[in-house]
């Protein structure tokens, strides 16, 4: 979207709108001029889904009716937590709904850390992540790694180690760029990664006081800021990107939290619209 002001060529994130039907956030993300939009099928913690679609029927009967009356599309569908007690026989319906819907990427992410959480051993992880790329192949989707400080896939860095080691066709990075810059990440490092490598991009901002590990989870999830509004290097950063990149928005912002969906996802987008008009030619 170099340069580019079209909201259209953008997708947005479930995580901006929060917890919210998925149907309804596909008629925020269309109405603020979204093109496509990414969906919240699995549970990305220890909690269930407060809207769950799998299993739902009238749910997915809803999701169906909410893009055939948009004309919006589905981009990725999200999350598959890499665990000791994943089972890929669950994911299977998961994946099958989205390919279903027309997504073409899903996002895997490490274990988050807590009281009673069991981690995956490095050869595990490779093991299990090699056999969810084979059953996301089954659907023609590509297998996004999202890395977080927070939880054991922590940098793009081990993102990449774990992808060539298993090297399938269908996979690569998801550069979210509040935790690429929270872990250090500069936009040269992008030029280490392989171009092939990188799935998509989701963009956001931060402030400048960093959160303790333990709290970024939470300024993740619900303190970001809009694009420009704070002091990661996006200019440069998507400067280095390839660019057919898809980009996504995902800034759940503090202060509009309060806000119904429709307003939230309008946000997003007049934001991101005046951050890339205003950029002129990145």
């Amino acid at each position: 979207m170099s340069g580019n002001s079209d909201t259209r060529s953008l997708s947005l994130a479930n995580l901006t709108i929060g917890r919210t039907p998925q149907s309804e956030l596909i008629h925020a993300a269309a109405g603020a001029g979204f093109g496509k939009v990414g969906l919240l099928l699995m549970t990305a913690t220890t909690q269930p889904l407060q809207y769950e679609v799998l299993g739902r029927p009238q749910a997915i009967s809803d999701i169906k009716q909410a893009l055939r009356d948009t004309g919006i599309g589905v981009f990725d569908i999200e999350a598959f937590v890499l665990s000791p007690e994943t089972n890929l026989e669950k994911f299977r319906p998961a994946l099958e709904l989205g390919a279903e819907l027309g997504a073409t990427h899903i996002s895997s992410i490490g274990t988050e850390p807590s009281a009673t959480a069991k981690f995956l051993s490095d050869e595990q992880r490779v093991d299990l992540f090699g056999r969810l790329c084979n059953e996301a192949a089954q659907f023609g989707l590509t297998v996004g790694v999202e890395f977080m400080l927070y939880r054991d896939i922590k940098t793009w860095q081990e993102a990449l180690h774990m992808i060539e080691a298993v090297n399938p066709s269908n996979a690569g990075l998801i550069l979210d760029v509040l935790h690429f810059f929270r872990g250090s990440g500069t936009p040269s490092d992008i030029k280490k990664i392989p171009v092939d490598r990188i799935a998509y991009a989701q963009l956001s901002d931060c402030s400048d006081i960093s959160p303790s590990v333990e709290m970024l989870a939470l300024e993740a999830r619900t303190s970001r800021l809009h694009l420009g509004d704070g002091i990661i290097p996006l200019r440069e950063i998507i400067r280095e990107l390839p660019k057919d990149l898809q980009l996504v928005i995902e800034t759940p912002v503090s202060a509009e939290l309060s806000l119904s969906p429709s307003k939230r996802a309008i946000s997003a987008a007049q934001r991101s619209a005046d951050f890339f008009k205003s950029g002129k030619k990145l």
